[in-house]
């Protein structure tokens, strides 16, 4: 029998390899179907593919690999796409952050044909500001560029392609006449712009705009980061302020939170979108073109509104009693950060104490995978973010444990076959969904600073309810921990307490993953207990010191995220990592 399991097994390989290699060969059928004999040209962004189509005109098919909507960040490139890359006859893209990936990927794979990079022939655009194309003018001039580099690779249209250039660069001067027409109305004083990337330079340099701040550079290097956050409500204080701008691209990221956040404790009104990288076709929004007319319009409508003047909310409406003196605390946003951050590193820290106790300290890594998967499920069904996730990690906890029962596989190989399952699910749901804007990054590590009031209300139930359930039952639940077979010999019901941890547990690790992210959420369930454990004598005393390096990692954490200027979940577990070393080299000593 065992021979016949590893023949069908090689026969299922060979299959699963014949079907792969039919798809590529039907994906490169399919392109010279479609574009017979036009030169093929693959670019990265859905703004460029419409400028090169404006050249290029029916004399080329042109295909952005990133679909309208998707956020580069969030792409991850596909076997059909890299067929597609491996195609065409030339290869454009702009050569910044995420999307410079994908240049050089195609440079790898495309064995000498031609790749054109942006970037080098825009005079004053670099990796740092690389929205050239918010500036018309710019444009044309690339357009000649671009133009060069499509009459080498098919000479035999070169003249049709000078005259689409010329034809566009004609409607280019247009736009550019009609936006300084536009802009020309915004009053002096309200010319300030804000933004969650640094996408505006070119086009306020263009038009005589100021970006006064923004969160973060361009998109795909993004960690939350809380002295940036402050600091950006003091300039728009500061400048004045009284209107955000959020780019379409992030619309459904931690980025997107952070500025609506900080507008509302400023009492900033209005929150706009702007399109830098995509089309929105369901949105009027259907070629580059379009996307600097809605652009201007946005602007200037918003700014020569009459908007009350930012400022900083008031003491008495404080949520939290602690002297708005000391800097990182002046902002509501903060306090309810630390507030969040408390009540969820307690909570993992205490039920974290059974579950190292258990041996399942690992199991916190399935629940975040989990919740990862869950999230996407409920963007899929429409459903609230926080339940999405938390049933999905109901189930991987459930899961587990009953697969566990019924096999003969250790528990950690279950666990580990479970989170790397769920997480590649949730990957793989993600490439397929259009209008996606997710970010692994927000994933992994959330921005806790960023946490809205009903956020923080839900986290603080949630949070609570493990906590007296852990508290109620810890004689009960250490008992079973360390010796199952014993706490049923004295009368426990085992079977309830299992499952019981393993739902405190799954409700732990999700309210601090969809607080402060899958790595702290697992770290936070872990080292406090850890380090807890290798220097205590007592139970009690292992559980109070547990939950105090939680405390005292998260205080830590965020003061040294504010002043060194970095991710708030990462500092602190890199605290509660230093506590358990110094424990254990106090221990061995």
């Amino acid at each position: 029998m065992a021979w016949r399991n590893t023949v069908l097994l090689l026969l299922a390989l060979t299959a699963l390899t014949a079907a792969s290699l039919q798809t590529a060969l039907a994906t490169s059928h399919q392109i010279n179907q479609q574009t017979g004999d036009k030169l093929y040209i693959v670019t990265t962004l859905p703004v460029i593919a419409d400028i090169i189509k404006n050249i290029a005109g029916e004399y080329a098919v042109v295909e952005s690999l990133v679909k309208p909507g998707i956020n580069i960040a969030s792409y991850d490139i596909t076997p059909r796409d890299s067929a597609k890359m491996a195609e065409a006859d030339i290869f454009i893209y702009v050569g910044y952050g995420a999307e410079e990936v994908l240049g050089i990927y195609a440079e790898s794979i495309r064995d000498g044909a031609p790749v054109f990079k942006l970037l080098d022939h825009i005079p004053d655009a670099d990796a740092e500001e690389p929205y050239f194309w918010l500036d018309p003018m710019k444009v044309e001039k690339l357009s000649w560029k671009i133009t060069e580099a499509l009459s080498q690779v098919d000479p035999g249209n070169a003249e049709n392609y000078i005259r689409n250039t010329r034809a566009f660069s004609e409607k280019l001067r247009e736009l550019d006449a009609w936006i300084m027409s536009r802009v020309g109305e915004i009053p002096p004083e309200k010319r300030k712009i804000i933004s969650v990337r640094d996408t505006l330079s070119h086009f306020a340099s263009r038009y005589g705009l100021e970006v006064v701040g923004y969160v973060t550079a361009y998109a795909g290097t993004y960690e939350p980061q809380s002295k940036s956050v402050t600091e950006l409500a003091d300039r728009a204080v500061k400048e004045q302020v009284s209107i955000f701008f959020i780019e379409y691209e992030e619309s459904a990221t931690t980025l997107r939170e952070v500025v609506e956040t900080v507008a509302d404790e400023i009492n900033v009104e209005t929150v706009e979108f702007i399109y830098i990288e995509s089309l929105a076709p369901q949105h009027g929004v259907r070629t580059y073109i379009d996307l600097m007319r809605r652009n201007t319009e946005t602007i200037v409508n918003a700014l020569t509104q009459d908007l009350d003047k930012p400022s900083v909310k008031q003491t008495t409406q404080s949520i939290f009693p602690i002297n708005l003196l000391l800097e990182p605390f002046k902002y509501e946003f903060m306090q309810r950060g630390l507030v969040t951050l408390l009540f969820v590193v307690v909570a993992a820290a205490l039920v974290g104490s059974f579950a190292v106790l258990r041996g399942w300290a690992i199991f916190g890594d399935a629940l975040a995978h989990g919740g990862v998967a869950g999230l996407v499920m409920a963007y899929l069904i429409r459903i609230d973010y926080f339940l999405g996730a938390l049933i999905s990690g109901l189930f991987v906890a459930l899961a587990v444990s009953t697969v566990e029962k019924k096999t003969r596989l250790r528990t950690d190989v279950i666990i580990a076959f479970t989170f790397t399952s769920m997480f590649a699910l949730a990957i793989v749901i993600l490439s397929y969904m259009g209008g996606v804007t997710v970010s692994i990054e927000d994933i992994l590590f959330a921005d806790v600073t960023a946490v809205s009031v009903e956020m923080m209300q839900r986290t603080l139930i949630t949070t609570s309810l493990v906590m007296v359930f852990a508290l109620t039952f810890r004689k009960a639940l250490l008992i079973y921990t360390v010796d199952p077979v014993m706490a049923s010999s004295m009368g426990f019901r085992t079977t309830a307490i299992h499952y019981g941890l393993l739902i405190i547990l799954a409700v732990a690790i999700i309210s601090a993953f969809m607080t402060i992210g899958a790595i702290p959420a697992i770290a936070s369930l872990i080292i406090p207990p850890a380090a807890a454990f290798i220097s205590s004598r007592t139970p009690t005393e292992f559980i109070t010191k547990s939950v105090a390096i939680a405390v005292a990692s998260s205080f830590a954490g965020l003061y040294i995220s504010y002043y060194v200027n970095t991710n708030v979940g990462a500092a602190t577990i890199l605290v509660a990592a230093l506590i358990f070393i110094i424990l254990l080299l106090a221990r061995r000593r």
